[in-house]
């Protein structure tokens, strides 16, 4: 009489088709968070980019600005020195 063939267990059939999936799954999670992060860092790269135009435009805005306020203040200058000579002329300044 022959005895049957004792039964394997069943989890080592599937023991590669595991981990297979196991690997493929590693890889998958790993991949989505590198492009999450290149994500992030295009995000951040757009967002200094209009920073920079934005502090460019200020610039020069702020220049033209700047140079209306001097102009503004030369010709209040221009009126004091005016107004003084009127009322005190200048005294010559000889020994």
């Amino acid at each position: 009489m022959t005895t049957p063939p004792a039964p394997r267990q069943r989890w080592l059939d599937y023991l590669p088709a595991i981990s297979l999936a196991v690997v493929l799954l590693g890889g998958a999670q790993a991949g989505g968070g590198y492009i999450s992060q290149v994500k992030e860092n295009a995000r951040r790269a757009e967002d200094n980019t209009r920073r920079i135009d934005q502090l460019e435009k200020d610039a020069r805005d702020g220049d033209k600005a700047l140079t209306a306020m001097l102009s503004t203040l030369d010709t209040r200058t221009a009126r004091i020195e005016v107004k003084l000579e009127l009322i005190a002329p200048a005294k010559d300044k000889t020994p």
